[in-house]
């Protein structure tokens, strides 16, 4: 009896040393990495801030990570496009709010004492990875920063298409199979689900999608010209509108997501047309009309206000096939939850028809 439990109490011994001891820093995300932060990382959340101007080469942003942590430092993963790595970058960061500062003294990272909180506190970044320990605690940590990374034509997580037909602009995300840490530092591994809440500012006439319905618009952003009609003045009003400015863009707010793998979350915003699924299951009329066209005050499961996102150039020629697509789509939907014995996940199921899409 003895020796059986000294022998359990060696390989819990073993087991929590492995996984207490943070893994050789490599490039990509191997096994032993994914493994130690599924262990000692739980209920992460991502809290996304986009902008996206018209033809601009970069997407910018703030981030916000929060996350259950149970060892001496946090891995995010943080990759660069090869010959683009000059469009990405990494600013103001943060840790429990407390600035830390890039270092490339590794000296004091791997040391077995952490530093005092008096005097710089730093993070380190190694092979594709942004790595934090002083200013990390047990439980509890919020890391904030700002970034820019790439928009590419192709070869990127975040792609433009320019319509030949009008010139119009679209830009959409694909993170498969690991590439949001192309776009935003994250922890780019599939088991490690999380939370994503999306604050996206597009321009006034854009329209814009992600994995949960849009909450609100948060803020309005104007533009007045001055007399010698060179000097151009933007403000930006939060829940405001005025008639006598030219809106020049829009913050529009989305629910929070359930915990989803970062290859899952998506967006896109473009000059899109919008068909309203509602406004095709029956004949509408009236206040139905205004209700189907209404930002839910609630998050809602509700698949029934699904949208279809058509290029501007294209609209006119979809109108005829939507009542279709909507049907093809409902029923495709309930033969894979028979097929499969389980309800589609998800709160909402938007389709966003655009060229050049890698995988369709």
């Amino acid at each position: 009896m003895f020796r059986q439990f000294l022998i359990f109490a060696l390989l819990l011994f073993v087991t929590t040393s492995t996984f207490s001891q943070t893994p050789q820093i490599e490039t990509g995300v191997p096994q032993t990495l994914a493994k130690w932060r599924g262990v000692n990382y739980s209920d992460v959340r991502y809290k996304l801030n986009l902008t996206l101007e018209k033809m601009a080469p970069v997407l910018k942003g703030t981030i916000e990570i929060s996350l259950k942590n149970n060892a001496d430092q946090i891995v995010l993963d943080w990759r660069k496009i090869r010959g683009k790595e000059d469009l990405s970058r990494i600013e103001n960061v943060s840790i429990n709010g407390k600035p830390v500062v890039l270092s490339s003294d590794f000296s004091r990272l791997n040391a077995e004492n952490k530093p005092t909180e008096v005097g710089t506190q730093n993070f380190y970044e190694i092979n594709e990875h942004l790595v934090f320990k002083d200013g990390v605690k047990a439980g509890e940590n919020v890391i904030k920063l700002d970034f820019t990374s790439p928009i590419l034509t192709s070869g990127a997580a975040i792609t433009r298409y320019v319509d030949k037909e009008d010139g119009a602009e679209y830009v959409y995300s694909l993170f498969v199979p690991s590439d949001a840490s192309t776009s935003f530092p994250v922890f780019d591994q599939p088991d490690l689900k999380a939370r994503f809440q999306l604050t996206l500012t597009v321009p006034a006439e854009w329209n814009a999608t992600t994995n949960t319905q849009e909450s609100g618009v948060v803020s309005e952003t104007h533009q007045h010209y001055i007399s010698n009609n060179k000097e151009i003045v933007s403000k930006t009003f939060h829940n405001q509108i005025l008639k006598d400015r030219e809106l020049v863009a829009r913050t529009l707010q989305f629910y929070e997501t359930k915990p989803i793998s970062t290859y899952v979350f998506a967006f896109a915003a473009g000059n899109f047309e919008v068909f309203r699924e509602c406004l095709y299951i029956n004949k509408v009329i009236g206040s139905e009309v205004m209700k189907c066209l209404e930002i839910p005050k609630t998050f809602q499961e509700n698949r029934s206000t699904s949208k279809i996102y058509v290029r501007k150039s294209q609209a006119e020629k979809f109108k005829q096939h939507a009542a279709e697509t909507f049907r093809l789509n409902r029923e495709a939907v309930k033969y894979l939850e028979s097929y499969f014995d389980y309800k589609f996940p998800f709160p909402k199921y938007d389709l966003v028809l655009i060229p050049e899409f890698p995988f369709g």
